[in-house]
């Protein structure tokens, strides 16, 4: 079942009272080191829309995943395409080849490209859509020659390395800037090595993803934005997917990742997989938090609810200076509030960093079903602090609950203490180790 097919909406006492099975009060959920995303339009329309019916809906984002093969078929990179509302531009969020599928909360070990390498694109295809949660329209594993072919629109490309790499061929790319024809930048988005940890790669396939991006500029071609994204034509295949992506500017994130620790890849690393990763098998954990203010930002209306158990949306008013005495920014308060959502068996959709609305002193949350709000304060409030509880008066299909934060969120923040939970990213649950965490999100 895909991530969509999975979204249903649930909104009775007892699917709340299930989902605060496990809860612990004192605990505390978080890890600071999330760097600040930009304000997703998907996220600011559909606050924007709230104010016109007494229903609305989460905008449409037509979605692509692009796995990259190097010449001997194995993946080395892959990413997250996702059209705007109106059809053109968007955003590319890069995914790490060794990422694992579930994100290291599970007892085996299943990395994308060992996934892809044993049992192809469809397998590949399920993986990502359980460790992102979205569903894809589009699917395309290219080599070498079609990258180059599909970025070959853009000229070259000037890319900025942060490190210097090295691949098994002895082809190197230097630390700084550097000018890439189509065919360097896919075979610099290809760089491995099989005697060296696959992240290590991961800065310079970055580093070619966002000069895609930076590249596009405010766009190439002639494909026009659509009013309403009830009416864009989702694209039949990648070629179409890149002509929309391509006509309007768009950002490049890359998802932070933490490497699992070594001993635990040995004993917990599918067997079927052991054969393909080499002697340097390595696998990283993406914070599944990010994942969610990642996606629930730019593409909310293709997010999956795999959870018998409520759906919510986050929406964070914050600005830095409101931030500047807990030293936090607004992504480090959104990952804790997701984290806490996670802990309680909750899944979340819709997130909405919008810094230029007024702070509610309470946290405000607001429910599709005004006869559980009782049951909606006596769970949810020992997560959050001090919380107000009210039917919404505007209806978001698809989401039974709104929590946009307050400052009282900013107080029990204030106590936080103690250790991190629900594998969003914590050493003791997934069995990461003391590496800091791998981030090349763009702010």
């Amino acid at each position: 079942m895909t991530a969509l097919k999975q979204r249903r909406t649930r909104t009775t006492v007892i699917a709340l009272v299930a989902a605060a099975v496990g809860f612990v009060a004192s605990a505390v959920i978080g890890i600071a080191g999330v760097r600040s995303l930009a304000d997703s339009t998907a996220g600011e329309l559909a606050a924007g829309q709230a104010q016109a019916a007494q229903t609305q809906r989460l905008p449409f984002t037509s979605t692509a995943l692009v796995g990259v093969v190097d010449d001997s078929g194995s993946l080395t990179s892959a990413a997250a395409w996702v059209l705007e509302p109106n059809g053109v531009g968007g955003s590319i969020i890069g995914i790490a080849a060794s990422a694992d599928a579930d994100s290291g909360t599970r007892d085996v070990l299943s990395p994308l490209a060992a996934v892809y390498d044993v049992s192809g694109a469809s397998e590949l295809r399920s993986a990502v859509e359980r460790l992102t949660r979205l569903s894809f329209d589009v699917i395309e594993i290219v080599d070498q020659r079609r990258f180059a072919q599909l970025v070959s629109p853009l000229g070259d490309l000037p890319a900025s390395f942060p490190v210097t790499v090295v691949d098994q061929s002895g082809e190197e790319w230097e630390a700084g800037e550097s000018t890439l024809t189509s065919p360097a930048a896919a075979r610099a988005i290809t760089a491995s090595d099989p005697n060296v940890s696959d992240w290590v790669f991961e800065s310079a396939r970055s580093a070619v993803w966002r000069a895609v991006a930076e590249r596009i500029g405010a766009g190439v071609g002639s494909v026009t934005p659509i009013a309403s994204d009830r009416d864009v034509p989702i694209p039949r295949n990648l070629d179409e997917f890149a002509d929309r992506l391509y006509a309007a500017p768009v950002e490049f994130r890359a998802l932070g990742f933490t490497p699992i620790d070594p001993d635990r890849v040995s004993d917990q690393l599918g067997q079927e997989y052991v054969s393909v990763l080499g002697p340097a098998a390595a696998v990283v954990a993406h914070d599944r938090a990010e994942v969610i203010i990642v996606f629930g930002a730019i593409a909310p209306s293709r997010l999956g609810a795999p959870l018998d158990a409520p759906i919510f949306r986050v929406v964070a008013p914050f600005t830095a200076d409101d931030l500047a005495d807990l030293g936090l920014n607004r992504a480090d308060v959104l990952k804790r509030a997701i984290d806490r959502l996670f802990f309680a068996q909750a899944n979340v959709v819709s997130v909405a960093d919008i810094s230029d609305e007024e702070v509610p002193d309470i946290t405000r949350v607001l429910v599709a079903d005004p006869t559980i709000v009782a049951a909606v304060r006596e769970v949810y409030e020992p997560l959050f602090g001090e919380i107000e509880v009210a039917p919404a008066a505007v209806k978001i299909d698809g989401v039974d609950v709104e929590v946009t934060l307050g400052r009282s969120f900013l107080e029990e923040l204030r106590g936080d203490s103690s250790p991190v939970v629900a594998g969003s990213g914590s050493n003791d649950d997934t069995g990461t180790n003391d590496e800091p965490t791998t981030s090349t999100a763009d702010s």
